[in-house]
């Protein structure tokens, strides 16, 4: 049974730069502890973006598949009611 290590939860109007420093040190962070890079799940290359619809019917069976959460929160993750989805 594949399990992914991390499901992501962001909101695409805040910054990439913190973002990605940010799970570039969780990735290395794991490495280090468990001797190999974790597996992210990232909507935007998860999901088919042709078929956005498609792919959201099944988000909370890719919730569940991860065994973690990581919220990379900013200035407008609290607003976006997306993002409060994904946790609940």
């Amino acid at each position: 049974q594949e399990v992914i290590d991390f499901f992501i939860s962001h909101s695409w109007h805040d910054g990439a730069e913190l973002k990605y420093q940010k799970l570039t040190e969780l990735a290395e962070k794991f490495l280090h502890h468990h001797g190999r890079y974790p597996s992210f799940w990232l909507d935007k290359v998860c999901i088919d973006q042709s078929s956005i619809s498609d792919g959201l019917r099944v988000l909370p069976v890719n919730v569940m598949a991860c065994a973690k959460v990581v919220v990379l929160s900013g200035p407008t993750y609290p607003f976006r009611l997306w993002c409060a989805w994904e946790l609940f």
